[in-house]
């Protein structure tokens, strides 16, 4: 159960979000006043102006292809989610849903951190020479542990067990196992399928 100093701390934090919108533009006065508005639910506390992104597919909108997107933050005071912020610019803001797309600051700061180290990077990440720094690192992926794993496979295999016979080599002192034999292996072509063998007739002795 939370204390109360947990619930104090809890309320005196902010929350902000990264926004982006296609379509609307937030610059137009009367759509950044119903924006302010929406978000006053939960407490607005401070909101940056828009800014423009280049006409190009952006990945929150992929079914419009090139088109113009705006990008603002906002803090708020009272806890919520982005799907809440979402939800609240949909209903009181009145942005269609396929036009808005929210992310937590946090979270918006690591998809640019991720998206501006992938435009500098040739080649798979897994691939990348602090990686390969490692010790035995390289043992444990592709196929060298392929190898491994299909040997550890095999040794642990409860067939192999089942299907060999210990065997005693009277020269080295030691057992062998012998091969297990399939249907391949056995003799083919020694009895024909017809005449090998005659039906038993039965006694008529005795019979009148």
């Amino acid at each position: 159960m939370k204390s109360l100093h947990d619930y104090i701390a809890e309320r005196n934090s902010n929350y902000s979000f990264r926004i982006k919108v296609a379509k609307q533009n937030p610059n137009d006065i009367i759509i950044m006043e119903q924006i302010k508005n929406a978000l006053d639910a939960y407490e607005l506390v401070d909101i940056t102006a828009p800014k423009s992104m280049p006409v190009q597919e952006h990945r929150e909108f992929p079914k419009w292809g090139p088109c113009e997107c705006w990008q603002f933050e906002a803090t708020v005071a009272y806890p919520t989610t982005q799907v809440q912020i979402a939800q609240l610019l949909k209903e009181r803001a009145g942005i269609p849903a396929e036009w808005v797309c929210v992310y937590g600051k946090q979270q918006a700061d690591d998809n640019d951190a991720f998206e501006a180290y992938g435009k500098d990077h040739e080649g798979s990440l897994l691939l990348d020479g602090e990686l390969k720094a490692a010790p035995g690192g390289q043992d444990l992926v592709a196929d060298k542990r392929k190898d491994s794993l299909l040997r550890e496979l095999e040794q642990q295999s409860p067939m192999k067990e089942a299907h060999e016979t210990p065997l005693s080599d009277p020269k080295q002192g030691v057992k062998k196992t012998a091969p297990a034999h399939t249907t391949n292996q056995l003799p083919q072509g020694v009895k024909s399928p017809v005449g090998s063998q005659q039906n038993k007739l039965p006694s008529v002795k005795g019979r009148k």
